[in-house]
């Protein structure tokens, strides 16, 4: 069955092909392929060895998806992007995006090979971040730790969060994701965007800490990974979705990625924001989901840690866990979610931590202080998770 629901979600692969596709996965693969290339401006090879097309941001594969036939691409979000205070004492921002941007008027797309769709068949689907909801959903082989606000009278319209990123060794069966929610709806139809930075052998083919994003908007039966299928639309020409980060020093620099996902509220879209100051990467149109037309329920900030075939989850952040000092485990600071408003607001008094209980990993809410602001530490060494 996870064979299936992964064809549907990363292929759009409808239930009445699915005989035809188990026999002719090559056909899949090749028609995936087509659909998401388009012929580019320019191509530029990175020092880490991707290769990147340079699309017309009007005819990007995203704009493929059945719900966006009439999309029209919106270039700016119609508010005023927040920028916080800057870093202080180790911490320093990443260098989001390209070395050299696209040329005008296209978006950076990174080339899809067949092995990376076969890799990509094998994700797990990402998890929910709402505890209450994990006993009845969440996968065996997941463990999540993460401060989770759903107070109800707190209607959402954004999530800002900055985590610091650091170089793990995973499997090549495991992944460690670190990242922010947003979500809303019945569990089985849920909404949800993820963003973060993870350590995905599947997804890149690699160990390098990468930024990446996931959305599905009915409970996974839609919904992917970056950009393997129409739906996240791309705006800037520097800004790629799958770019390599800088890890942190254990004990010294840190290197942090600053993340901002916020809704238009006068279109409705799903804005992505990354670094400092903030680059505007793209959207999720709001067609994409039917429980976050109008704010969230429920943010939340932490990690994911996907088990290999042992039942062994890889490590989480920088391989150990909290201890009060921001330069030991990874971090999430400056917490803030966004009111009707437009206004950055601290965590409420109702918020939930959840630290599986496996114990592998760990997490310690810190509450505000003045150079972090409102923080968390997480993450931890791994091990043994799953039955």
């Amino acid at each position: 069955m996870r064979v299936l629901l992964l064809l549907f979600v990363l292929f759009g692969v409808s239930p009445f092909e699915v005989g035809n596709v188990l026999e002719h996965d090559d056909a899949v693969f090749e028609r995936q392929i087509k659909m998401m290339s388009r012929p580019p401006v320019k191509t530029v090879v990175t020092a880490e060895g991707d290769t990147i097309d340079c699309i017309d941001i009007d005819k990007q594969p995203s704009l493929q998806h059945p719900l966006l036939k009439n999309h029209k691409v919106q270039r700016e979000p119609t508010f005023h992007v927040t920028s916080f205070a800057h870093n202080f004492l180790h911490i320093k921002s990443i260098q989001f995006g390209l070395r050299k941007p696209c040329p005008i008027g296209t978006v950076p797309i990174s080339q899809v090979t067949k092995k990376d769709l076969i890799r990509a068949r094998a994700l797990p689907r990402m998890t929910y971040s709402a505890a209450s909801r994990w006993n009845a959903v969440q996968s065996s082989k997941h463990v999540v730790v993460a401060l989770t606000d759903s107070k109800v009278e707190n209607i959402k319209y954004g999530i800002y969060g900055r985590t610091s990123i650091y170089n793990i060794t995973v499997a090549s069966d495991q992944s460690s994701s670190h990242n922010i929610w947003i979500q809303s709806g019945p569990v089985d139809h849920l909404s949800m965007i993820v963003a973060g930075w993870t350590v995905s052998p599947q997804l890149y083919g690699n160990s390098l800490p990468r930024l990446f994003t996931y959305w599905t908007g009915d409970g996974h039966r839609d919904g992917c990974f970056n950009l393997l299928c129409p739906g996240f639309v791309l705006v800037d020409g520097g800004a790629l979705i799958d770019t390599p980060l800088v890890g942190s020093t254990y004990g010294g620099d840190q290197h942090e990625l600053a993340i901002l996902v916020q809704q238009d509220r006068t279109t409705g879209n799903w804005w992505l924001m990354i670094g400092y100051p903030p680059a505007k990467v793209g959207y999720w149109p709001k067609e994409l989901f039917p429980h976050l037309q109008n704010g969230s329920l429920t943010v939340a900030w932490g990690g994911d840690g996907s088990a290999g075939s042992n039942g062994v989850c890889p490590p989480m952040g920088s391989g150990h866990k909290p201890d009060g000092d921001y330069r030991h485990a990874t971090y999430f600071r400056i917490l803030h979610w966004v009111d009707a408003d437009g206004k950055f607001v601290l965590p409420s008094g109702e918020v939930t931590e959840w630290v599986d209980p496996s114990h592998v990993y760990d997490l310690k809410t810190y509450g505000y202080n003045r150079d972090l602001g409102y923080w968390i530490g997480y993450g931890g060494p791994g091990g043994y998770c799953s039955g």
